[in-house]
């Protein structure tokens, strides 16, 4: 099977906040040094790394893709601050993550602003302190230069965990409708037993489903650090994002680092055979995620203006100017990063 290139189209950041392991510079680094030419950025509800991931794949020749992985509302979408938060017996605060999650990308320049008002609405109305986006804002903003993958965080995918194909095929409906041909599914494989999200048995149902829809599928990784070491810290993050201690009973898998070309087209292979085919379907695969990477065509430097001075004030989409909290928590993130990596430098 051809490995002589591989793209990337889920990939996590320091951006992420007590999420990511590796800033920007580094992943762009070890994409050059492991034969990568296209690399996505597409960090947690923010895109406040964009400037310096296009800037670091400018210096060392990699395309940039420009994307961000966003909370959606369930396709039922109940009203905000429906249920009852749990409150943990000892005292301390529940934290309550999203339960879904899609990640998009920018096709174009229309694409991007596109984006950046899905995210900007997500941060506008937040849900219990959470930006999520609403289905009415996915219904504007979504089918026109953008690429959507749902992936083992998306609701679709999710049914298939039960072996629900029908109710995954019905959770498909308003996505297809929305996104259009923007549509993806994206195949997870990290080495996890079971049919849970990163085991090799979701990945081939995913494979299957978009097969008997005419869905396109996509290869990803899922990537949240640079190296396999960092798992480490991606553990130390966790437990800081959740406010709980690390649980060695669900320790990250170690798996969602920036593969090489030849770790992916292997990854494939064990996809394809999983969902029933071979080599061929292996290398369709592949061509797919190529393809889409293809498809995204916005420029750092004539679409956003990279190198060029900027006079407008950015505000956080209601016209005001971005709060300082968002600074204040990628200063604290940086220093967790910094002071697990310290300390699985030691072991």
């Amino acid at each position: 099977m051809d490995a002589s290139g591989f793209s990337h189209l889920h990939v996590a950041s320091g951006y992420s906040a007590r999420y990511g392991a590796a800033l920007p510079r580094l992943l762009v680094q070890r994409a050059a040094e492991r034969g990568l030419t296209t690399l996505a950025l597409t960090d947690r509800d923010t895109v406040a790394g964009t400037v310096r991931f296009a800037k670091a794949c400018v210096a060392a020749g990699i395309r940039p893709l420009f994307g961000v992985d966003v909370a959606v509302a369930p396709s039922d979408e109940p009203a905000p601050g429906a249920g009852r938060r749990r409150t943990p017996a000892r005292g301390g605060a529940h934290v309550a993550e999203p339960r879904w999650r899609v990640t998009l990308l920018a096709q174009s320049a229309a694409g991007w602003a596109h984006l950046c008002r899905i995210v900007s609405a997500a941060h506008a109305a937040p849900i219990d302190g959470v930006p999520v986006v609403a289905w009415q804002v996915l219904e504007e903003h979504l089918g026109d230069g953008l690429v959507v993958l749902l992936g083992p965080t998306s609701e679709p995918v999710q049914a298939l965990m039960s072996g629900r194909a029908d109710m995954a095929e019905e959770l498909l409906a308003p996505w297809h409708r929305t996104a259009k041909a923007g549509l993806r599914l994206e195949a997870v494989y990290l080495g996890r037993t079971g049919t849970g999200a990163g085991s090799l048995r979701l990945a081939g149902r995913t494979v299957q489903l978009g097969d008997r829809l005419g869905i396109p599928v996509v290869l990803s990784n899922a990537v949240r650090y640079a190296d396999p070491g960092q798992h480490r810290v991606a553990d130390v993050l966790d437990a800081a994002r959740l406010l709980r201690p690390i649980d060695r009973r669900q320790l990250d898998s170690g798996e969602l680092w920036l593969k090489g070309p030849a770790e992916m087209a292997a990854v494939a292979a064990r996809v394809a055979e999983a969902a029933g085919g071979g080599p061929e379907r292996a290398a369709e695969l592949l061509a797919q995620t190529e393809e889409t990477a293809a498809s995204c065509v916005l420029d750092a430097v004539g679409d956003l203006g990279l190198g060029r001075a900027q006079r407008r004030v950015l505000t956080d989409g209601t016209g005001k100017r971005p709060s300082p909290d968002l600074t204040l928590t990628m200063v604290f993130h940086a220093q967790v990063v910094t002071l697990a990596g310290r300390l699985a430098g030691r072991e």
